[in-house]
């Protein structure tokens, strides 16, 4: 289970550094009157929801023994 965790955290912070370029990128390039605020908004939270719903799947799960290496 270490194994995956690791990975999984890896996938966080390379996601976490994709979204903030992105989130940057829409920031500074997106155009005055449309829905850049509202989508940068809707993006981040629908991201943390869906990170604290794995994050909570993976705590509080039963793991088997096999996957505890």
């Amino acid at each position: 289970m270490i194994f995956l965790l690791i990975i999984y955290f890896i996938f966080l912070i390379f996601f976490a550094v994709y979204s903030i370029v992105g989130i940057y990128h829409l920031w500074r390039f997106g155009y005055v009157g449309d829905l850049t605020k509202p989508f940068i908004f809707a993006y981040i939270l629908i991201s943390v929801i869906i990170v604290v719903i794995t994050l909570i799947f993976i705590l509080t799960r039963q793991w088997p023994i096999g996957l505890s290496i």
